[in-house]
Order: C-alpha cells, then structure tokens, then sequence
C-alpha cells in the first residue's frame, strides 16, 4: 500500500474525527446533523480505502438517517417560517403530532385545568362554550396557556360531533425549541399573529365602538 494512499486514508480520518467533535459540542440540531452527514461520508470513505467492512456498514447506516433527520429539521423550521411570514397554517406541525379520536360530548380539557398539551383539530368540531367559539378543521387550539403565568385553560373544548384530533405535549414542544431556538422565534411570531387575527375578529363581532375584552386562547 503505497504512502499517497495511506495519506488519503487519514486524511479522510481526521476529517471524520473533526465532524465528529463538532457535532458532539453543537448545541442546535441542524450544524449536528449536518456535521453527521459530513462524519458518515468521511468515515465511510476511510473505512472503504482502508478495508474496514464494519465501519463502513457502521457509516452506511447512520448516513441515511442523518440526511432524513437533518431534511425534516430543515423543512421543519422552513414551514413555520413560511406559515409566521404570510399565514396562519400550522399543518407543518402535524408530523410531530399524536392522533386520537373522541366520540360527540367528549371533553378534551375543562376551564381552569392545568394545561400540558396543544391540539389540531382535523375532523369534526370543537365548541368553547365558555366564549361562545366554534372552532373547525385545521384550527390549532390549546397553545397559548404554555405562555400564560398560571398555565391554566382559559375556556372548556368540547367535541360536537364525532371528532379526530392531533395533539402535542408542551415538553414535545420544547425539545423542538432546543433542537434549534430558530423554531421557536418563528412559532412566536405565528402565534402573536394569530391572536392578532383573534383580537381583530372579536373587534369586528362587537361592533364600532365597543369595548372588547382582551381575546385569549384556550
């Protein structure tokens, strides 16, 4: 084996060994994974020149997973980019989202409970008695009590009618914030410009004029 292909070997190895150590120490998910990318490659590349079969099945396998992972993290904050920028959609959540069904009557939280979870709802619908709402498919709901002092639900949501409903849990939404504070900057923005719509709706129902009560969410 000549010297100039030794080289190269190494080369390739100290490469791995450095993207190894800067993902180790980043603290965001997207210059993690991408550093993983670029280990997997070098690694895998060492490990063919140098006839290494385990390391080079070890690289083959984390290399897919690495660019799947860093692809959903990249669309991801894309999304809630594009959604806080021109609208109020937030089906770019749905991935991260567990699916449930309830039957007509069923209630998914009460006025006053301690709130743990935010909720999409994608069939049916969803009353707020308490504020007299109704809220339709594609509504996110039961986000704004993480930001609240009290973390306590503002209003009760109660299915009418048979309803499908994804839910997110308040820690699930924190490791997407550390994953990359990115995310939580744009999910900030969208969720002032959705209570701006809501403040803006309730102006408009109550009329010129009169006085409307600071809008909340439940």
């Amino acid at each position: 084996m000549s010297l100039q292909f030794l080289d190269i070997v190494q080369v390739f190895g100290w490469l791995e060994m450095a993207a190894t150590l800067f993902s180790t120490f980043s603290r965001t998910m997207i210059p993690l994974r991408a550093a993983s990318v670029l280990a997997s490659i070098a690694g895998g590349l060492a490990a063919a020149l140098g006839g290494s079969l385990s390391a080079l099945i070890e690289h083959a396998v984390l290399l897919p997973v690495d660019l799947i992972r860093l692809r959903e993290m990249t669309r991801l904050i894309a999304s809630v980019k594009s959604a806080s920028e021109t609208d109020l959609n937030v089906e770019w959540l749905q991935p991260f989202m567990h699916e449930s069904r309830h039957e007509e009557g069923s209630i998914l939280f009460s006025k006053g409970d301690a709130a743990d979870a935010a909720f999409m709802l994608v069939e049916g619908a969803i009353d707020l008695p308490e504020i007299g709402a109704s809220l339709a498919p594609g509504a996110l709901f039961g986000e704004m009590a993480m930001f609240t002092k009290n973390g306590r639900r503002t209003a009760t949501a109660r299915c009418r009618g048979h309803c499908r409903v994804l839910k997110i849990s308040y820690g699930e939404f924190e490791q997407l914030y550390f994953q990359n504070p990115q995310f939580g900057l744009y999910l900030m923005r969208l969720i002032v410009r959705r209570f701006e719509a809501n403040l803006d709706h309730a102006r408009q129902q109550a009329g010129p004029g009169a006085q409307t009560p600071f809008a909340s969410e439940a």
